[in-house]
């Protein structure tokens, strides 16, 4: 790519990152004016009432149990559409095609509209939670597991299939024993995601503590709102560190004296949570059955589309890619600084490393939509909101990304140029930022692909986009044009996934 187009790219992106701020009502303005209602939001959580702690660790558990449930189901659809899906094994190209064009889609749509779906079709409660957990998990797990199935070494199968072995000892030995790694580690992931989901899910009648949490909001019962993030908190902290913890065991184990504390550890695991899952919420097979046949129904409502609001909902969804783009650029300027200090081969001292390493934890850990409803609460009903939610919530992904790249950078470089004498700066711009900027451009348009999908949600709590419209045309049983604002996000999501890929690829 020669000069003129690179630079032609960069202007283009400069004018939409400005597009973007107009759109999204970024204001340091609105920041400030809503500083005391922020003061003041503060001081009502404090102290926090702990009096229904009962009831907290009751929903917590439900909670847990529904990301459990929800990860199992849809573990056990995902494996043979991940098998299926895969280049190399999959039966004929049709079966690929089919398979990764549903995982797509399945993408492609927000967890909550899964939600919406399921709390209209059959009930308020958790088991609207489970299925709209299962959906979300068969479309993000079936699209990693591929890439696991993909990535193995096609020799040792053709050389256990040359001796006469049995397709099973071909799956167990030739497959599965190179692709359990990855499998492991993605699965472990998406346990660790779809417990932080059903944190929210609750926000729309689906189950777990959100439903608890966004009622005391309502009646600005701020203290009680505190002691149930808190526990929040502490819960999916341990969680993320546990599951990290874990992965690293799994992809790791040569680092590990004892294979068989990796296996304890990673069995105690599971057992725990599915006892967690047994005793707080048995799947309710007797509710499923019955609530099957009106999920049929309701979706039967989605056609004929109704395209009438088309340019409405298309301004919408153009107010969401801006919010979008804007969360992603605040997330990459406050991640930066943090991704250096994070990093073990930058000296920086270490009680700053560990308060930004907890703080980089906490980000992580707070679910964007939990993020919007304070945020709405302090800057009031705008786009901003949405947009400080989520670029808050990736900047702890982001700052972590960074970290890792600055710390697998090669040192040779930038020992050379330090014996040339070469300035700070000069050794900055050709010791490290040549090294790290291709990664850390591919880590940007991965987030920004990822905040499309968070920005079609943040309108459910009145941060901006078009998840209000979503929200009120299901509420309203407007479903044909619930259907028409669904076709549009699919066809946006996935678009911008495919550009994001592409650009990945060329830049990695």
């Amino acid at each position: 790519m020669n000069k003129i187009v690179q630079y032609a790219l960069w202007l283009i992106a400069f004018f939409i990152v400005i597009w973007s701020f107009q759109v999204s009502q970024v204001s340091i303005t609105a920041l400030l004016e809503g500083y005391q209602y922020g003061i003041d939001l503060i001081k009502g959580m404090f102290p926090p009432n702990f009096k229904n702690f009962d009831t907290i660790v009751e929903l917590l558990g439900e909670t847990i149990a529904m990301g459990v449930w929800g990860t199992l189901i849809g573990t056990i659809i995902s494996l043979p559409l991940g098998f299926l899906g895969a280049r190399n094994l999959a039966p004929n190209k049709l079966v690929y095609w089919l398979i990764n064009e549903l995982t797509n889609i399945l993408r492609s749509i927000p967890d909550m509209v899964y939600a919406l779906i399921f709390v209209v079709s059959i009930a308020v409660g958790s088991l609207a939670g489970i299925l709209a957990i299962v959906f979300a998990t068969i479309g993000l797990l079936t699209k990693f597991y591929i890439e696991s199935f993909e990535s193995i070494d096609m020799k040792p199968i053709e050389a256990i299939k040359s001796t006469g072995s049995s397709y099973l000892f071909m799956l167990r030995h030739g497959i599965f024993e190179q692709a359990l790694s990855l499998i492991s580690n993605y699965t472990l992931y998406l346990l660790d995601h779809n417990i932080r989901l059903a944190m929210v899910l609750g926000l729309v009648g689906a189950g777990g503590i959100g439903m608890e949490l966004y009622g005391e909001l309502r009646y600005f019962s701020y203290d009680k709102v505190a002691a149930m993030l808190i526990c929040i908190l502490v819960i999916l902290s341990l969680i993320d560190r546990v599951s990290n913890y874990a992965r690293d065991i799994i992809l790791n184990s040569s680092k590990h004296n004892q294979e068989y504390f990796k296996k304890t550890f990673v069995g105690v695991l599971f057992i725990a949570l599915g006892v967690v899952a047994i005793i707080y919420k048995p799947l309710e097979l007797d509710s499923l059955i019955t609530g099957l046949p009106r999920v049929y129904e309701t979706l039967a409502g989605f056609f004929p589309f109704d395209f009438s609001r088309t340019k409405e909902f298309t301004l919408l969804m153009l107010e969401t890619i801006a919010m979008a783009i804007a969360a992603t650029v605040i997330a990459i300027i406050f991640s930066v600084p943090l991704g250096f200090i994070l990093a073990k081969n930058i000296q920086v001292n270490t009680p700053t490393r560990l308060m930004v390493g907890e703080f980089i934890n906490f980000l992580r850990a707070m679910p964007d939509l939990l993020f919007a409803i304070i945020l709405v609460s302090i800057i009031g009903l705008s786009p901003f909101a949405g947009v400080l939610a989520i670029a808050l919530h990736v900047s702890g992904f982001l700052a972590k990304f960074y970290a890792e790249t600055i710390e697998s950078i090669d040192e040779k470089p930038i020992e050379a140029l330090i014996s040339t004498g070469s300035s700070k700066l000069h050794i900055l711009y050709h010791g490290y930022f040549k090294q790290i900027v291709p990664l850390f451009h591919s880590y940007n348009l991965y987030i920004l692909d990822r905040n499309v999908r968070a920005s079609t949600t943040m309108g459910l709590v009145g941060a901006g986009g078009i998840g209000f419209e979503l929200v009120m045309s299901i509420k309203l049983f407007e479903y044909q044009q619930t259907a028409t604002i669904v076709l549009l996000i699919i066809i946006v999501v996935s678009i911008i996934s495919k550009v994001s890929s592409y650009f990945r690829k060329k830049l990695v």
